[in-house]
């Protein structure tokens, strides 16, 4: 009875990928943003568009099925209870999300390949992403990031401390949730120069513009600006092999002040690599994405920590998502 379950478990799981490739392509074909504003046929929305009318019906269709639009007669419309999700100008939307899953599925769709070695991962990693494409990224990851970061912030003790380095810091919603808890506190964001951009236009709608400042530039070349007294790598080390994480950490230790407190969140590992077991799915995401990139164990993290001169290191939070947190001192 026991194999017969797995059996079809695992068969339930080899098909998932049907139905996210239908919330996919609706995605990219904005239909949802479309229907949204109000019930349209099919045959309304190709000839607005341009599309094939047997095609779209059949995916309406689908997705009706899903319950993630209602048909009447011949017309669709997104689900009432899906509004805030599935409009593009609500703050809940998840669209990016399902854009960036989108783009995901693209370098999943390399993992065979990858895997024997025949695939030129140097060349893929090196495509220029679009401003659309970092714009789906940094929208799913506060899309996600939102509630997450409160909770895991409030496990930070940021108590007397008054410079946050976020490097890396995307679209900073680590960085306002620790500027929420923490009235004194000011964040300077290190990241590439159109991720700054984009972030900054999203930050300047907040109550929180005055007391975040903005450095461009690469984690991996670039020196990290110093004087502070607090440093955040949030959802970094996974994007790098241990090579250039040590690297990291060593500036990262050059940018702290004395007593300068170093703060990771990413999966930690145990130490068969198979728990938690979202951490080891994740790894094959950085397998398809990446040149190097990977989770790691807390004994991994720790040598390369103490290599760069850190000490008092220790696992403050654990959990089986990516809101697992290190904390070091200089």
């Amino acid at each position: 009875m026991e194999t017969a379950l797995d059996v079809r478990a695992m068969e339930s799981m080899s098909v998932g990928f049907q139905k996210a490739r239908i919330i996919l392509t609706a995605a990219e074909l904005g239909i949802f943003s479309k229907l949204v504003a109000g019930p349209k046929s099919a045959g309304d929305l190709c000839e607005a568009y341009g599309w094939d009318l047997r095609g779209l019906r059949i995916l309406l269709d689908a997705l009706a099925a899903l319950e993630l639009l209602k048909k009447s007669s011949e017309s669709y419309s997104v689900e009432p209870r899906l509004y805030g999700a599935l409009d593009p100008n609500s703050d809940e939307s998840i669209l990016p999300m399902l854009l960036h899953r989108a783009r995901m599925w693209k370098s999943w769709s390399n993992l065979t390949s990858i895997v024997k070695g025949d695939f030129d991962m140097g060349s893929f990693v090196k495509m220029d992403r679009s401003r659309n494409d970092i714009e789906a990224f940094i929208g799913a990851m506060e899309v996600v990031g939102r509630k997450r970061a409160m909770r895991i912030a409030k496990d930070m003790n940021l108590e007397g401390r008054k410079n946050l380095l976020d490097i890396g810091g995307g679209s900073g919603v680590y960085s306002l949730a620790l500027l929420e808890l923490n009235p004194n506190l000011a964040a300077t964001l290190f990241d590439l120069s159109l991720v700054i951009e984009i972030t900054r236009e999203r930050i300047a709608r907040t109550k929180f513009a005055h007391r975040i400042s903005y450095v461009e530039g690469d984690f991996n070349t670039d020196e990290l600006p110093t004087g502070h007294d607090t440093v955040l790598l949030s959802a970094i080390i996974h994007i790098n092999g241990r090579e250039r994480n040590r690297s990291l950490f060593s500036k990262a230790h050059q940018a702290l002040e004395p007593k300068g407190l170093l703060i990771i969140r990413d999966y930690v590992m145990d130490e068969s690599r198979i728990s938690p077991k979202d951490g080891a799915v994740f790894a094959v995401n950085m397998l398809v994405a990446t040149r190097e990139g990977n989770t790691y164990t807390f004994r991994e993290i720790y040598e390369d920590l103490i290599l760069a001169g850190f000490r008092n290191i220790k696992v403050i939070r654990v959990g089986d998502q990516m809101d697992q947190i290190i904390t070091a001192l200089k």
